[in-house]
């Protein structure tokens, strides 16, 4: 910091135009006066050098916070913090004190402000990038990207409204009440449950009623078995009953012999219907036992509606949607391999989105002996997508992040990463007892309510929605599928999911 204003003196133009407009136009401490109430010139002019010198220092521990804030973020649901502080996060660090914390600095339309007191400046920090998001995307190399990036996670977030809270809550309890339909009725079977990051489900509603009106006509969703029947219930709209049915296995009559494959590898067609009356047709790619190998068959989906769409449109009209286990995406070569070729002109989809399902567990291996990296998402740092990591137990700041790796995706055609950091309430296939290799994170997880009771808890808290609005929603749910289990030894008849109302 003191490098660059001491280059500055010499020569202003061999500095960058932010420190440039910082040390042009400090704001001056308060003047100190002698005994006779005058103020030396010598007094006057090592003011405004400090002043100058401090402002860089802001500018500094505001970089720093944009580079490391997202080490220091609430992202993980089973604990605080990842660290109560971080040594370059220090206002020390950077020779600030707490008697600065009332100054007012020079901060170049930081939070969208052109002075702001140091006090407000580590408000601002914290709420953009230390809360349950943190967000990795200094390592682009493109200016304009990371300007794009700063003014929409650092300008102020609107809360959501009434409707959008009921959205949410709507979604959580559909997600949740399939999930507990199929543990009560199916004990023992394998079905790769969702509980645990059912806010999953709260993502894609997300992503797809963005999608709807800004240049998308479909999506493609190339996803394993985690979660797969619940985004086929509750998005694509394959029938409670036609799922039921696959549980029976009874087998299809509308097929000759029937595929002989397992009902999480199964894929589907829909539409997916907003509420306002938009729609968007969904395919949902079958995926094999090989894990991630889904992922490049989505692409050539994709790319092929792509090309066979190029009327002179949109660009890049279809959305194609990963879904991503941790330790996959950390270990599956394929999944580099795919990203590398995501800018290359013969094989570009125009930018994909992916959600890592991040329960922070491989089967029976923790993240510290499943890979070396810090994060299970470095891989995607090897092609500048920006990384955003996200508390799945906060759905609203889910809902945030998803609509900000739409528009992301949208501007630039790149791919972008939202790293879901949920957990795995069962075992790997709800056939096997996680507390044996992992006794303390399942003592916690046992302990802790779901996503879906935690959000509705906090909204009759806040006086948003009422007790009453609550149960009603997740009774009005179970009563749905009880409705639809008598149908499951009749051939099923494909039909929406209940619509959201």
């Amino acid at each position: 910091m003191d490098e660059q204003y001491e280059r500055y003196l010499h020569d202003p133009g061999s500095v960058d135009r932010t420190w440039r407009e910082l040390f042009a136009s400090p704001i001056p401490a308060p003047r100190r006066e002698t005994r006779n109430g005058a103020t030396t010139a010598q007094e006057s002019a090592d003011d405004a050098d400090d002043a100058a010198v401090k402002a860089v220092r802001v500018a500094a521990l505001i970089e720093a916070y944009r580079v490391r804030g997202h080490l220091v973020a609430d992202t993980d649901p089973l604990t605080a913090a990842r660290a109560a502080a971080h040594p370059e996060l220090e206002l020390t660090a950077f020779g600030l004190r707490e008697d600065d914390l009332q100054r007012e600095f020079v901060v170049d339309g930081f939070s969208g402000q052109a002075t702001m007191t140091l006090r407000d400046v580590l408000k601002a920090l914290q709420e953009s990038y230390c809360r349950t998001v943190g967000t990795e995307y200094m390592h682009i190399q493109s200016s304009q990207e990371r300007r794009w990036i700063q003014h929409r996670i650092e300008s102020p977030q609107a809360p959501p409204d009434v409707a959008e809270q009921l959205q949410i809550l709507y979604r959580l309890g559909a997600a949740e009440a399939f999930e507990t339909f199929l543990q009560t009725k199916y004990v023992g079977q394998k079905r790769y449950s969702l509980e645990g990051g059912e806010s999953a489900i709260v993502l894609l509603d997300a992503l797809l009623l963005r999608s709807i009106g800004h240049g998308v006509r479909e999506a493609v969703i190339g996803m394993a078995h985690r979660g797969r029947l619940n985004v086929l219930a509750n998005i694509i709209g394959k029938s409670y009953a036609e799922i039921f049915h696959e549980f029976e296995d009874a087998g299809d009559i509308r097929s000759v012999q029937g595929s002989g494959d397992v009902k999480y590898h199964l894929g589907a067609e829909g539409t997916y219907r907003a509420l306002d009356g938009g729609v968007i047709a969904v395919c949902v790619v079958a995926n094999p036992s090989h894990l991630e190998l889904v992922g490049p068959v989505a692409q050539g989906v994709v790319r092929a509606k792509q090309d066979r769409a190029a009327d002179g449109g949109e660009a890049f009209p279809v959305l194609p949607i990963a879904v991503h286990g941790d330790a996959a995406f950390a270990g599956q070569g394929v999944v580099f391999e795919t990203l590398n070729m995501s800018q290359l002109p013969g094989y570009r989809t125009g930018g994909t989105v992916h959600i890592v399902i991040n329960n922070q567990l491989g089967f029976t291996t923790s993240p510290a002996n499943g890979r070396s990296s810090a994060y299970a998402t470095d891989v995607a740092r090897t092609v500048q997508a920006p990384i955003f990591h996200v508390n799945a137990d906060d759905p609203e700041a889910v809902v945030r992040v998803a609509r900000l790796a739409f528009d992301y995706r949208q501007a630039f055609h790149k791919d972008v990463v939202v790293d879901l950091i949920c957990y795995r309430r069962h075992g790997h296939s709800e056939v096997d007892d996680p507390s044996i290799t992992q006794p303390a994170m399942y003592d916690r997880i046992d302990a802790r309510a779901s996503v879906r009771k935690l959000y509705a808890e906090a909204l009759v808290h806040r006086g948003d929605i009422t007790e009453r609005q609550v149960e009603g929603a997740l009774r009005d749910y179970q009563g749905h599928l009880e409705r639809a289990f008598p149908q499951t030894r009749a051939r099923p008849v494909p039909a929406s999911p209940m619509p959201l109302n």
